[in-house]
């Protein structure tokens, strides 16, 4: 009896501390630069574009001087393993990605995110992202 009790508190305890696991996309990241169909881009001295992400929702803003952020982007986002699932549900441009499900795999580094992935146009895209908070 003492053993399954031991087990069961064991087992508890996981589940507790998985369950409080932060998910490590939390936060504001900052565009850095890319890689387009193998073309490089770098981030524009001009303006900065930063991706705000939840618990699995995501706002993208652009940030010009001193005027107030514009919102460009915004939609809903899945985590699964190395995979990250974005959904666009909100555009200020007109966009054939809104509504469509594009597939990244990630990876975190310290403050560096990068995703790669294909848009739907059969773009291939690597971008790098840092954080800012």
């Amino acid at each position: 009896m003492k053993n399954i009790f031991k087990l069961l508190t064991i087992l508890f305890g996981i589940i507790i501390i998985s369950s409080c696991s932060k998910n490590p996309i939390i936060g504001t990241w900052q565009y850095d630069g890319g890689l387009y169909n193998g073309r490089e881009q770098k981030a524009s001295p001009d303006f900065q574009m930063q991706r705000t992400y939840a618990e699995n929702t995501f706002e993208a803003f652009l940030i010009e001087g001193s005027a107030e952020p514009e919102l460009y982007n915004s939609g809903i986002f899945v985590i699964k393993n190395d995979t990250l699932l974005i959904t666009s549900k909100f555009s200020s441009r007109p966009s054939q990605n809104t509504d469509v499900t594009i597939i990244y795999k990630y990876v975190i580094d310290q403050n560096r995110l990068t995703i790669k992935g294909v848009l739907p146009n059969g773009m291939i895209v690597e971008e790098y992202w840092k954080k800012v908070k």
